[in-house]
């Protein structure tokens, strides 16, 4: 699914490279560590392609879908990100971070609720 996605990525125009990302967001949020580290080498240039479209719902897209990965695999996506400016950097951190904080708060209140 994912090797039919990279291209459509990396060459196709807004709204279907914004689909396309969207999807291949769902595919990385359900895979393994394991098969996602043998998509990273297709998976990341389309991503860091879109995180400089002209669309801000594609960087947006983007974002969110490095954010994924970095779910999956943690601080491994980092070096695959060595060409980002500084300040792509420091907004893709912010949006990991607030992930982060999401998805704990979110697991503490299911907690929460079960035991109530």
């Amino acid at each position: 699914c994912i090797k039919v996605l990279c291209p459509i990525i990396q060459t196709a125009d807004y709204p279907i490279n914004l689909a396309a990302i969207k999807m291949q967001t769902k595919v990385i949020e359900r895979i393994s560590k394991e098969s996602l580290h043998q998509l990273l080498q297709d998976i990341i240039p389309g991503l860091l392609q879109g995180y400089d479209n002209t669309e801000s719902s594609v960087r947006k897209a983007s974002v969110f879908c490095l954010v994924a990965i970095y779910s999956v695999i943690g601080e491994e996506l980092k070096p695959h990100l060595a060409q980002l400016t500084g300040s792509k950097m420091k907004l893709l951190n912010l949006y990991i971070k607030r992930a982060q904080t999401t998805n704990s708060n979110s697991s503490s209140s299911s907690d929460v609720s079960t035991h109530s």
